[in-house]
């Protein structure tokens, strides 16, 4: 077998032994559907809907309310209904088909084998192993395939810019379309792929020697495309208007920020034991070898696009107003490389003081060792886990729906629900989420959103917001009719013209 043959079957490899844990998860989890707190697929499904049936693409039902943002915006970028529309086409507009889990499976999958490309050319196939084998399972651990997300194929085209970004020589113009093509898919799936940009420009600044000119192509290009779509597509800037231009709210974010993201890295590590307090000192333990990988790997590394991109996403994660463990999804494989790689030269160290000369390689294939072990107790543990409940499950939500389905039919409805873009995307039913605000304040947004029915109940999803509408109904009785009850669920019809305090 010729070196190129390696080279080309090696990623291959590590991506057919690493995957293994992803694919076991993913086939206990098949019979899943979108989980209680899942919402974001509902409006790409939605948007996908228009495309394929000729409507305006923000035209999908979902009632967009400032005072609660964070649920999602008008209009969500086009790259992933793009795809789902002929997916809906082949399954004839079908809620439910295995098609939209294995386009799921294969977007993860091609995430996995960018990150198989990369570090295998660092030259370690162990640690890309390791790499891929927990970043899948953790993929997994939260449901990714169970709905239709972008957030995988994001992650693909962005490691894929990776391996083409760090690989050593100028770069020529087809490297310089490549990046430029991926870096347009990834910000047409997901916002979050703006740090490319300052990245990129780092990067070409660092390296205007080895890479050339060429290498500031893509960042002209992106920020050409991105003026367009600012001044040209409606809602293109929402979550940038959320970014807090108050010094002291900005702070507040970063403080936030701070608290939040140390606690969900350690998520990226799973919980591979029954115990609580094991699992703390394992990711005590874990978190020790990621920092000593990390100092080694910069040595190296400090310049590489990689790096620069992480460097610019941790940023943007600061000062971002909204923080969720998922959003660290970009940096998983690298956190596990590094954590691979510190036990690593901690076993050389171990090796060293016993007076016992451990080679690099093998010091590499006994943390490999270790992370599959890791890897198998933590998949054991997942697979022990309850399963956890589907929208669509929970007591009382399909009779919600049918009721308000049925009542559509008959009169105009808008409603507020805990989950909108389910609800309208499951009954055509246009809805708006909760908010917190006073009874007054909630009932003058009830009226300007034209709200016809108010369903009460959010399954513990909410406990910010719900009580506010609870709030509303109680202490305004006579604006609210109760039509019916089930489950966790209440609905009133929602009387505007009768708001007078009680």
């Amino acid at each position: 077998m010729n070196d190129e043959h390696q080279q080309r079957r090696s990623p291959l490899s590590v991506l057919g032994l690493g995957a293994i844990p992803f694919v076991v998860l993913a086939a206990a989890h098949w019979t899943i559907g979108p989980l209680v707190r899942f919402g974001d697929w509902a409006q790409y499904m939605s948007h996908a809907d228009a495309l394929r049936h000729g409507r305006a693409y923000g035209d999908i039902g979902y009632i967009f309310t400032s005072r609660n943002p964070f649920i999602g915006p008008p209009v969500q970028p086009p790259g992933l209904p793009v795809v789902l529309a002929p997916l809906l086409a082949l399954t004839d507009g079908a809620r439910d088909s295995a098609l939209y889990k294995l386009f799921m499976v294969g977007c993860v999958l091609a995430f996995l084998a960018a990150v198989a490309v990369y570090f295998t050319r660092e030259g370690s196939r162990p640690l890309a192993i390791a790499s891929v084998l927990l970043t899948g399972l953790w993929l997994e651990t939260g449901f990714v395939t169970n709905a239709v997300m972008p957030d995988a194929a994001f992650c693909a085209f962005v490691w894929a810019i990776f391996c083409l970004g760090d690989r050593a020589g100028p770069w020529s113009w087809r490297r310089v379309a490549a990046v430029t093509v991926l870096g347009l898919a990834a910000l047409a799936f997901r916002i979050a792929a703006l740090p490319l940009l300052p990245a990129v420009g780092l990067f070409a600044l660092l390296h205007r020697r080895t890479a050339g000119p060429r290498a500031w192509a893509p960042l002209i290009v992106w920020g050409a495309c991105g003026l367009v779509a600012a001044t040209m597509v409606p809602g293109t800037l929402t979550f940038a208007r959320l970014v807090p231009r108050d010094p002291g709210v900005l702070v507040q974010s970063v403080v936030n920020a701070a608290k939040i993201y140390p606690f969900a890295t350690l998520d990226l590590f799973l919980y591979p034991l029954p115990w609580n307090r094991a699992n703390d000192v394992y990711h005590l333990v874990v978190c020790g070898f990621a920092a000593i990988g990390l100092a080694v790997w910069l040595r190296t590394a400090a310049t590489s696009l990689l790096a620069l991109f992480a460097l610019c996403y941790v940023g943007m994660l600061l000062v971002l107003p909204m923080q969720d463990g998922r959003y660290l999804m970009p940096l998983a494989p690298l956190a596990v490389y590094l954590a691979a790689l510190g036990l690593a030269v901690a076993v050389r160290w171990v090796g060293a003081r016993r007076h016992r000369d451990v080679p690099l390689p093998a010091a590499i294939r006994i943390s490999l060792a270790v992370v599959i072990a890791i890897a198998c107790a933590a998949l054991g543990q997942e697979l022990r886990r309850p399963t956890p409940l589907a929208l669509m499950d929970a007591p009382g939500v399909r009779s919600v729906f049918a009721r308000l389905r049925a009542a559509r039919d008959t009169t105009p409805v808008r409603a507020l629900f805990m989950n909108p873009r389910v609800l309208t995307w499951e009954t055509g039913v246009p809805a708006m989420g909760f908010f917190r605000a006073d009874p007054d304040t909630t009932l003058a947004e009830l009226r300007a959103r034209h709200i016809t029915h108010v369903v009460v109940g959010d399954l513990d999803t909410d406990p910010t917001r719900a009580p506010s509408i609870r709030d509303a109904v109680e202490n305004r009785p006579n604006a609210f009719r109760l039509v019916f009850a089930e489950g966790a669920f209440r609905v009133y019809a929602f009387d505007s013209t009768q708001v007078s305090p009680r």
